[in-house]
């Protein structure tokens, strides 16, 4: 009786033995299949801090419109001063799904005599044909018109198209937020601190990786001064290609440029000529005819 109590006990003792080294496999590859993948960059501008290693301005002249400050990166646009791309840009790029967020505050508003809006902004621009990107922004249109405003530009046949949406905004500070999943594309955003966020917008984008983010100001006209103070800047994806971390000593870091989007190609001299010989000989005909009669 003791043998068989004995045998009957290890066999139970092995097969729960076996049973719980399964239940093991099974609950840390649950674990790790329910890790988040992809990488959480978060960079602060308060007490005057920048990340110049993975940061950078971008625009001609810009470096003089920054001024760090205890509460965040002031962005100082003076009045006679318009620059067509102005802001802050990673030095790498983002692959695969995101979420970009941004907290920004507004000191004081001068309302603009003309143009689309002023205020801050967050642009982004794919690696593809279309040269699909898009922007969100607070703005101040003339009329003293506070709005949100979610934007998607692509281009076809050389010519830029814009699909814009304007939302009514209420407070002077808050957050401005842009997620991908797979090829769409949300517009959010968060007023005032401690909101929660409230989605605009979903458009198609694509799944090309991000070439370029613009953390910047928006000018609406250049009698108009603008100034934007940026808290917070958080960047999370799959991957970051080109980050400077990721790179071998002595490599170029990615150098993001700003290129406006193409315009339709101005008609070439020859068919210039060629018009313009074309209606002189036109009048020249009316001109006989008349004489004729």
């Amino acid at each position: 009786m003791k043998r068989i109590f004995h045998t009957c006990y290890r066999g139970i003792f092995f097969r729960d033995l076996f049973v719980l080294f399964v239940a093991t496999v099974s609950l840390s590859n649950s674990m790790l299949a329910a890790e988040p993948s992809g990488r959480e960059l978060y960079f602060s501008f308060l007490g005057e801090q920048f990340d110049n290693d993975s940061l950078v301005p971008l625009g001609r002249g810009t470096v003089r419109l920054l001024q760090p400050r205890s509460g965040g990166l002031l962005f100082n646009l003076p009045a006679g001063y318009q620059l067509s791309a102005v802001g802050v840009s990673p030095r790498f790029q983002i692959h695969g799904d995101f979420e970009i967020t941004a907290s920004y505050e507004v000191p004081g508003w001068k309302i603009p005599e003309s143009g689309y809006g002023m205020g801050p902004s967050l642009y982004l621009k794919l690696h593809d044909e279309k040269e699909s990107a898009v922007m969100i922004g607070r703005l101040l249109r003339p009329k003293n018109k506070h709005v949100f405003s979610a934007t998607l530009s692509t281009t076809a046949d050389s010519k830029r198209n814009y699909d814009v949406k304007l939302y009514d905004a209420q407070t002077n500070s808050g957050k401005l937020r842009l997620v991908r999943q797979g090829s769409l594309l949300k517009f959010f955003v968060s007023e005032g601190p401690g909101e929660s966020f409230r989605e605009l917008r979903e458009v198609e984008l694509g799944t090309a990786d991000v070439d370029l983010i613009r953390m910047g100001v928006q000018q609406s006209d250049i009698k108009t001064p603008v100034q934007v103070l940026w808290k917070d800047l958080t960047l999370k994806a799959e991957a970051f290609p080109n980050h400077p971390d990721s790179q071998a000593k002595g490599v170029q870091y990615h150098v993001p440029t700003y290129h406006p989007a193409p315009q339709p190609e101005p008609i070439s001299l020859l068919w210039s000529l060629v018009a313009g010989v074309t209606l002189l000989l036109l009048l020249g005909t009316v001109i006989w005819v008349k004489k004729r009669a």
